[in-house]
Formats: C-alpha cells, sequence, structure tokens
C-alpha cells in the first residue's frame, strides 16, 4: 500500500471529525456552480455589509482584494459554524448598530464615510471597555481568510511553499514582502 496516500486520507479523516460541518459546506462550495457562495447565517443586508467592511479592511491594490478572494464568505462560514452563540448574536448587533451609526444608510455612504466610520470602530474595538469587540473578529477571521487563500498567501506574501534551509539571517530591503512559508493547504 502506497503510505503517502494512507497518511493523505488519515489526514482527511482527522480533519472531517474535527470540523465536519465547516469542511463539508466548504467542500460542497467549492463544487458549486453559484458564483457568490453563502452559507445562510447572514441576512442579506449584514451580509452585504461583511463584504463592504472586508473591502474596505482588504481592497483590491496590485493583489487581489477581499471580494475576489471570497473572504466574505469565509467570515459567514466561520461565524455560522466556529463562533460562540454569544459572540455570533454580539456580531450581528454590532453590524446593526454600525448600520444605525451610519444613519441606517451604510451601504449607500461614499467610501471616504465608510472608512471613517471603519477606522472609529476599529480604535473602540480594541479598547479595554470590549463595547465594539465584534468588529475585532471580523477583523480578525478577515485577515486569517485572506492571508490563508491561495492568492492572499502567493500574491500578497513571498511564498515558499516547502521550506528549503535555514537561513538565521536574511536581509530586509524597504518594500519586500512579508515571508510565507507553509506545509497546509489553502483554505
Amino acid at each position: 500500500m502506497n503510505r503517502r496516500l494512507l497518511l493523505k486520507g488519515m489526514g482527511a479523516i482527522t480533519l472531517y471529525s474535527s470540523f465536519p460541518s465547516v469542511v463539508s459546506e466548504f467542500l460542497s462550495s467549492c463544487n458549486s456552480k453559484s458564483a457568490l457562495p453563502r452559507t445562510g447565517f447572514f441576512t442579506d443586508e449584514e451580509y452585504s455589509m461583511i463584504e463592504q467592511l472586508t473591502d474596505s479592511l482588504l481592497p483590491k491594490t496590485a493583489t487581489p482584494g477581499a471580494l475576489e478572494v471570497q473572504v466574505p464568505y469565509f467570515v459567514d462560514l466561520v461565524v455560522k459554524n466556529c463562533v460562540a452563540p454569544a459572540d455570533q448574536q454580539s456580531i450581528k448587533k454590532g453590524l446593526q448598530e454600525l448600520n444605525e451609526e451610519a444613519g441606517g444608510k451604510f451601504a449607500s455612504l461614499s467610501k471616504e464615510e465608510k472608512l471613517k466610520l471603519i477606522d472609529k470602530t476599529d480604535a473602540a474595538a480594541f479598547k479595554e471597555d470590549g463595547g465594539k469587540a465584534w468588529f475585532a473578529i471580523i477583523k480578525k477571521l478577515s485577515l486569517i481568510g485572506y492571508f490563508t487563500s491561495k492568492e492572499g498567501m502567493t500574491s500578497a506574501l513571498n511564498y515558499v511553499k516547502v521550506p528549503g534551509d535555514y537561513k538565521a539571517c536574511i536581509p530586509y530591503k524597504k518594500g519586500d514582502k512579508a515571508l510565507a512559508k507553509t506545509f497546509l493547504l489553502y483554505w
């Protein structure tokens, strides 16, 4: 028997038994012909806000943005399946409050107005009172979703698929990409 196939199969079984709903949902979405996958956890308005928040946090530049990498779907999937119910409600309530701060029209704000509101929320999210802690969860999941995607790993980082020999000191030149080494597959 081929040991590689055996180990690969055992790894898949272990992963599936650890996170069955996340893995099955993600694998089914890979085969889906739908252009915009959704889990159905967030309402249409909330999902639209998630899309706008992630796009503001990780906009398209020389590298793909959050929307091209489907970060909103990753956030939706993880919040639905891996976040505690209390935090889920906190996120939903926070999105509602953010929309109310925007006068009930977050989607229709200009890019500059959205960025100002997001910056204000971001500053409040990391204070000790924890009033906007929901935003820290969304921001963290957005960054994880982006930088563990194939596009984020290979385009935004200096990606080395299989690390080679150990180099204690690698000279850094201003403007170089951060180094990304992994043995993991992309999400």
